[in-house]
Formats: structure tokens, C-alpha cells, sequence
């Protein structure tokens, strides 16, 4: 399975292909998951209507002639000549004169053949140079690829030197180039919009972003491709002197295609050969005007603000008459933090505000004391009123429930008399100590009362139970039965002062009539035996 990308334009085949099998061919392959890597990731530029030449096959392409081809003791061309004359080129011609000698470098024959055929396929006629070179994709996969420059863009195509044909290809207009950067070990090419599929990086950068919900990153170094120089290593340029050579290729293209811009062409902006410490600088400065430009807004806006919280501050100062809570003290602390925060803030402006809150803060807590003394002096009159009231009434009702209540307030306030209190207090014990007495006497009058009907009840019971006892025991004589006597018994034995004779009297009695029915029971007994 190959790792490049889906071919951008049909490789050299018959233009005459039947409709049926244009049907049948495949779709192009969805992008490639993160885990797997791409050779390279290129769209379909060229129009669908575009007659492409057909390749001539392997069997029948020309050997190069032998003085095209090269030895790696050939002497090197003249790089420095060839800048200048590229820096000094004010036509497209001139510019095509000065890349003349491009096709001379050492070139492997391969790579020389694979820059004519390119030339020779891709549908711009007015070509400027080819160059071989290693393509660099976001997923850091390096590509074989040749670089053909026309006078409205350049051209990456993928050659295949087995089979001499060229597999596909992706244009990039010449407006589209924003930047480009001279690396220490190739040349990156920046564009308006993507080249191919999107590396991990800008996927993990667009996932920080989405979950973090910031802004994305949006400059001219957004869209990068980098390109390394293919020549034979020991031969010809260096490859440093060869991306100088592209660089400067793009750039004076560029500049020349804005110079002779047709009427009603889009105008745009050449592209820059910048270093990777200038792109740094240039990213560091803006970042820099950028923090600038944020510290500006946020003093500005900051000084407003604490402009407007000092105006408030002293209106409430101003206004007449005014209790504490209209003292607004607290409007100043927020906009001062937040211009103490700001860089450069107005000093005297904060001075003034800190000052001002200084001295509001100052006369709220001169507002409240005064305030809480009024408090205190107006509940002190009020509870000093109500234990004087409290104590008239006191003193004739004899009644110390208001008393204690307004003991209890008085206590409370702040410098009530003394002498006030402890007559409070004294008439408060005195009639606690009344009270008390009451009490007492009642409870021993009680106490009295209820043990005179006791002994009462205990009299009245013992005559009863007596005469009960007297009567159960003339029956019990008479009849010789201690049924009622033994009631009568029991009744005498719970009562108090129940004489003891007429107690002995009635238990002898009692035994005396149990002895004759036990010797009865015997008789009766042995009779019947």
C-alpha cells in the first residue's frame, strides 16, 4: 500500500479513455488518520478540460547526451552571479536567463530527466526553472518531488523514475505564496491556505483551542511546506546555495507577476525571503505589540473606571446630611486593584483615589463611632425610663415581673446609673424576700391543715372500728361464729388508738372458737369411723 496521496491529476495514460472505465476508477481515499503517516497530501488543481501531453514510455525516451551529464568534479556555477542576476531580472525573460544554468547542475540522470518530462506535462507553457528536491510534508514525511516554476505558479510534481511518467501533481498560484523562510537545512514555503492533509500538530493545536475555547492560531506562518535540496551531495551548490536559488526564484517571479498584473487582476502582496530568527523576531514583536496593545485598552479602560468610582466616592462625601451607609467608600477598592494591576497606570490618579479612600475610610469609622454612641446614649435614656417606671409600680403593686424585665434591659445599656440599678435590685430582693415569706406560711398553714383532718379521719376511724370490734365479739360469744370477727379484727388492727384489752379480748376470743371447732371436727371424725 503506498503512503502518498491520492493523485491530484491522472498519471500518463491515453487522454481517449473510455467513459465506462472513468466510472469504474475508485474514489480518492479519505484523509489518513493521526496514527498513520502520509507521503503527501495534495488537491486536485488542474482543470478537468486541461489536455495533458501523453508521456513518451520508458522504451522509447532518449538517452541524455553525454555532455548534459555531469561529473561530481564539474566545476560549481556561479551561485553569487546567479542571485544577482535573479535580484537584477526586470522581465520575466531576463529572470528565465538567469536560471539558465540551473538545468547545467550536476543533476543525477534521473532527476534530469524527470525535470524535462515535468516541464513537458504540466499544462502552464511559459516555464521558468525545475528543481528537483526532497518534499517535506506537516507529517514530517520527506518526498521526492520536482518544483516547476511559471509565471502564474509553481508546480510539485511526483515523477516516478522507474517507469519515466509522472504519477501527479499540485499547483500553487504564485498569489497564494505569504512567506518564505530560509531554514539551516532547507527552505519552507508559507501559504494563504492548506497544503495537503493537516499534520498532528495543527490537530492537537485545533483540540487545545476547541476545549479551551481560545482563538486559533491565524498568521501568515500557519501553512507551511519544506523543501530540501536534491542535487548529488559533493557536486555543484550546496544545498544552501540551492534553496537561495529557489527562494529567490519565487520571490522575483512573484514580484514580476504583480508588476504586470493584467486590468482587473487581483492585487496582492510578493512574498518575503525571511530567516527562521527574522520569522521569530517578527512573531516575537507582534506578540509583543499585541501585549502592548492589551496593556493600552486595559489601562485606559482601568483609568475610566477608577475616574468614575472617584467622582461617585466624593458626590457620597458631598452629600448633606448623611449617615454612614451613604458613605461609599467601598467603589474605590475594586478600580484601584484593578489600575494598580494595569502597566503604566495615571500614578497621581491612583494617589488621589488611594488619598480619597483613605479619608473616606477615615470619616466612616468617625460616622459609625459617633453613630454607635448615639445608639447607646438612646437606649440608655430609654431602659433608665423604663427601670424608673418599673420600680414605682414595684414598690406599690409589690409585682417584680416588669422589674426584672427592666433590670435585664438596663444591664445591657451602656453607663446606666448605679445608684439606679441597686435600688432596682434592693427593691427586687425585698420583694423576692416578701414573697418567700408568703410562701412559707402558706405552705405551714397547709401543712397544719392537712395534719388536723388526718388525725381527724384516724379518730373517727378508730371509734368506728371499736364499736365494730365490741359488737363482733358480744355476736361471736353468742354465736359461736368468727366470720364478723375476724373483719372486725382486721379493721381494728388498721386503725390508730384502737384499745389493746379489746384487741387481746377479741383474738382470744377468736382462738377460743377455732379450738372448739377443731376438737367438734375430731369427734365428728372419729364418731364416723
Amino acid at each position: 500500500v503506498s503512503l502518498d496521496d491520492p493523485p491530484e491529476q491522472p498519471s500518463e495514460q491515453p487522454a481517449q479513455q473510455p467513459a465506462e472505465l472513468r466510472a469504474e476508477q475508485p474514489p480518492s481515499p479519505p484523509p489518513p488518520p493521526p496514527d498513520k503517516l502520509v507521503k503527501e497530501d495534495e488537491q486536485a488543481t488542474t482543470p478537468a478540460e486541461a489536455v495533458l501531453p501523453a508521456a513518451p514510455t520508458p522504451a522509447h525516451r532518449a538517452p541524455a547526451p553525454a555532455s548534459r551529464m555531469r561529473s561530481a568534479s564539474s566545476e560549481p556555477c556561479p551561485v553569487s552571479e546567479m542571485s544577482e542576476a535573479i535580484a537584477q531580472a526586470a522581465s520575466f525573460d531576463e529572470l528565465v536567463a538567469a536560471l539558465e544554468d540551473v538545468q547545467e547542475w550536476p543533476w543525477s540522470p534521473e532527476q534530469e530527466a524527470g525535470i524535462k518530462r515535468c516541464k513537458t506535462y504540466i499544462p502552464d507553457r511559459d516555464v521558468i526553472a525545475g528543481f528537483y528536491v526532497m518534499s517535506i510534508n506537516e507529517w514530517r514525511v520527506s518526498q521526492p518531488r520536482v518544483l516547476v516554476l511559471t509565471r502564474n505558479a509553481y508546480f510539485r510534481i511526483k515523477y516516478d523514475p522507474q517507469a519515466g511518467k509522472v504519477e501527479h501533481y499540485h499547483k500553487t498560484p504564485l498569489p497564494e505564496l505569504r512567506a518564505l523562510e530560509k531554514t539551516l537545512t532547507g527552505l519552507k514555503v508559507y501559504l494563504k491556505t492548506q497544503d495537503g492533509h493537516s499534520g498532528p500538530k495543527k490537530w492537537a493545536s485545533w483540540m487545545v483551542a476547541k476545549v479551551s475555547r481560545a482563538e486559533a492560531r491565524t498568521d501568515e506562518f500557519q501553512h507551511a511546506r519544506e523543501y530540501r535540496s536534491a542535487l548529488p551531495t559533493g557536486a555543484g551548490p550546496s544545498p544552501d546555495q540551492v534553496c537561495d536559488i529557489i527562494a529567490a526564484s519565487f520571490a522575483k517571479a512573484s514580484e514580476l507577476l504583480r508588476e504586470n498584473l493584467p486590468t482587473g487582476g487581483v492585487l496582492f502582496d510578493p512574498p518575503n525571503v525571511i530567516t527562521t530568527l527574522e520569522r521569530k523576531q517578527i512573531l516575537s514583536e507582534r506578540k509583543a505589540a499585541a501585549r502592548a496593545e492589551d496593556e493600552r485598552a486595559e489601562r485606559e479602560a482601568a483609568e475610566a473606571e477608577l475616574r468614575s468610582a472617584v467622582a461617585v466616592a466624593i458626590a457620597s462625601r458631598d452629600r448633606q446630611p448623611k449617615t454612614s451607609g451613604e458613605i461609599n467608600h467601598a467603589v474605590l477598592a475594586r478600580p484601584l486593584r484593578r489600575a494598580k494591576r494595569a502597566v503604566e497606570a495615571d500614578a497621581t490618579l491612583i494617589d488621589e483615589a488611594e488619598r480619597l479612600k483613605a479619608e473616606l475610610e477615615e470619616e466612616l469609622r468617625e460616622r459609625l463611632y459617633a453613630e454607635r454612641l448615639e445608639r447607646e446614649r438612646v437606649e440608655r435614656e430609654a431602659a433608665t425610663a423604663e427601670l424608673e417606671a418599673a420600680i414605682t409600680y414595684a414598690a406599690t403593686s409589690r409585682d417584680n415581673a416588669s422589674l426584672v424585665r427592666a433590670l435585664k434591659r438596663a444591664r445591657k445599656a451602656v453607663d446606666v446609673r448605679s445608684e439606679l440599678l441597686g435600688r432596682g435590685e434592693d427593691l427586687k430582693m425585698e420583694i423576692d424576700a416578701e414573697k418567700k415569706a408568703e410562701r412559707e406560711a402558706a405552705e405551714e398553714a397547709s401543712r397544719q391543715r392537712k395534719l388536723a383532718e388526718r388525725m381527724e379521719r384516724e379518730r373517727v376511724e378508730t371509734q368506728a372500728a371499736t364499736a365494730e370490734l365490741e359488737a363482733a365479739v358480744s355476736a361471736a360469744e353468742t354465736s359461736r361464729d368468727t366470720t364478723w370477727l375476724v373483719k372486725a379484727l382486721r379493721r381494728a388492727r388498721r386503725a390508730a388508738g384502737v384499745s389493746a384489752d379489746l384487741l387481746d379480748r377479741a383474738e382470744s376470743l377468736k382462738h377460743e372458737i377455732d379450738l372448739e371447732k377443731k376438737v367438734a371436727a375430731e369427734e365428728a371424725r372419729a364418731a364416723n369411723q
